[in-house]
């Protein structure tokens, strides 16, 4: 069977150093070995020099990630992402779940899931699962159980009675989902309503219950004890809402009941994630491996800030922090003050994490920022210190779709105005057939119709390629430098951006993008003197004038509009 979701490359900062993280997102079933095969056969191993001996053998059976490895190791990724893979009614991608201690059929066996563990542990690969603490699907058994009033079960959900108004059934209050509709949704059997921050199809766990707390635990042990190296906790600033119910203020700017404060970010939510984090470190305690926590937030970046913790009560090891997707068709001076803003908030001992794209964000980064800027964005995402996380598919510049609206499938996003699906559409393997990532004539979406020259095969032939590009730069991040060194921005003009890492006199490496639409002559000599006069272009952009290698003057050098230069300054 298959086991081939949407994947996410995650290059591990907190005790693992320089490494990467890729996020794989459930697609379809992947099916027999097709095409896309032979990119990881005998040509990809002759072109990349990759030793790995069972790249040789031709796949006969679906083998999803497992025969895709190869890949991901080449790239140089540390650990894997994957959404949820767990049995599901399929209202939401996954994320509706009715076992969580099971693999949905579609994607495989637990057999599969235990060889895709070891495959990757053996090939130096980590692991991380999506966990969905918040909710279940409306045909869990818990729920069920929750709706007959069967014991422990009655109150694992939110159950609230209904207002009455002259005689007429209303809601308890004003609350709205993230979709934007009401928050509750009557059950006739219990006669009463429950609370969904999601689909109607997603009731809400009730998390002021210890015995649901206890069951989430539960399940974060069968994880771990599978041999996990990590679980991503999805949507936890919803875990809570207020139990008084009152009616939420109506904010001016949206016309919507305020959230922060009612069924958002309760300080709640800080406490869960020092729970889950206690029972991480009793599992390291066991053997010395870090089993690492992440946390999906899109709370503003000072709250985001809460969930490292404190001295007191340990937080999680990365928040996935969202600060450079804000940042598109900024200033210089917007990105130095954000950027400043985070790390002198950062906590000590605190790792960051940079995230430019995942499965919930659309556009994808190379259609938000643009393509020719999307080299300079990962440059800028792999050389701060931290831990980038990166969406498949944006390491070869990979952009959103047009969709007709009966080809959507995301319909409560839909009605929120904006469908997740346009950066869903199937990773893009080669020029053939499905873009090689399936031999069905149809696929869950329509393959993007670029995928004839945006494929792996065809960036990997190219002279240069957003994917070249990308390796080149994953390459130079080993450097101790990007991990330890000094950092600091550089506001050059309104729109040339930079920063510099450092940790010794005689060599610093300089990151500048030009975030505009004109030419620009760039000298760095005025804003650091201490630099050699001519510098070395480690990388530049697909776009940039400068080639790799090039000598250019620290007094006086042109940077085109979206172009970016990894610049070296070396006294030896």
């Amino acid at each position: 069977m298959s086991l081939f979701i949407f994947i996410c490359f995650i290059v591990l900062g907190v005790e693992a150093g320089n490494e990467e993280i890729f996020k794989l997102q459930h697609v379809e079933k992947y099916s027999n070995a097709i095409g896309s095969n032979k990119i990881l056969t005998d040509p990809f191993k002759e072109q990349h020099n990759m030793e790995n001996e069972d790249i040789d053998n031709k796949v006969e059976s679906e083998l999803g990630i497992i025969e895709k490895i190869p890949y991901l190791k080449f790239l140089g990724v540390s650990a894997i992402w994957i959404t949820p893979i767990y049995p599901s009614s399929g209202f939401d991608n996954g994320y509706d779940i009715t076992n969580h201690r099971g693999i949905d059929e579609i994607m495989g066996t637990i057999e599969d899931f235990d060889e895709l563990t070891n495959k990757l542990h053996e090939n130096g690969i980590k692991i991380i699962l999506d966990v969905v603490p918040n909710h279940t699907s409306h045909e869990h058994e818990w729920f069920i159980k929750s709706v007959q009033s069967i014991e422990p079960y009655t109150d694992y959900y939110v159950w609230v009675d209904a207002k009455y108004v002259n005689g007429t059934r209303q809601v308890p209050n004003n609350w709205m989902s993230i979709f934007g509709n009401s928050i509750w949704e009557w059950n006739e059997i219990r006669q009463q309503y429950y609370l969904h921050q999601f689909y109607k199809q997603q009731p809400d766990l009730n998390f002021w219950n210890p015995l649901v707390r206890e069951e989430i635990k539960k399940l974060l042990r069968f994880w771990m004890d599978k041999g996990v190296d990590g679980l991503r906790m999805d949507a936890v600033s919803s875990l809570y809402e207020r139990q008084d119910l009152l009616d939420a203020p109506i904010m001016a700017l949206t016309g919507m009941p305020k959230r922060d404060g009612y069924t958002d970010a309760l300080d709640e939510i800080f406490y869960e994630v020092n729970e889950w984090r206690t029972l991480t470190e009793e599992y390291k305690k066991k053997d010395g491996q870090t089993r690492i926590l992440l946390i999906e937030t899109y709370l503003p970046p000072l709250q985001t800030l809460k969930f490292y913790g404190n001295d007191t009560n340990i937080g999680a090891h990365l928040p996935l922090s969202l600060l450079l997707n804000y940042l598109n068709h900024k200033t210089a001076k917007e990105y130095v003050d954000t950027l400043t803003r985070w790390m002198s908030n950062l906590p000590s001992g605190a790792w960051s994490s940079w995230t430019i794209g995942n499965h919930d964000m659309n556009p994808r980064p190379a259609s938000r920022f643009g393509l020719e800027m999307i080299d300079g964005i990962h440059m800028i995402q792999f050389f701060l210190p931290g831990t980038p996380i990166m969406y498949m598919g944006d390491e070869l510049g990979m952009t959103d779709i047009y969709l007709r609206e009966d080809q959507v499938l995301d319909k409560g996003a839909l009605k929120a105005g904006h469908s997740r699906d346009k950066s869903r559409t199937p990773f893009q393997w080669d020029s053939s057939p499905q873009a090689g990532f399936s031999n069905n004539r149809n696929t869950w979406l329509p393959v993007n119709p670029n995928y004839v020259t945006v494929n792996v095969e065809f960036e990997q032939n190219e002279r240069r390629s957003h994917l070249k590009i990308l390796k080149e730069i994953m390459n130079l991040r080993q450097l101790e430098v990007f991990r330890t060194g000094d950092l600091e921005f550089y506001e050059i003009s309104k729109y040339v951006f930079a920063f510099s890492r450092s940790n010794s006199f005689f060599k610093t490496y300089f990151i500048v993008i030009n975030l505009g639409s004109e030419i620009e002559n760039i000298n760095l000599k005025k804003f650091k003197k201490t630099i050699s006069s001519k510098l070395t272009v480690k990388i530049s952009s697909l776009f940039a004038e400068q080639n790799n290698g090039d000598i250019v003057s620290a007094k006086s050098f042109n940077l085109r509009p979206s172009a970016a230069l990894v610049l070296e300054s070396s006294f030896y």
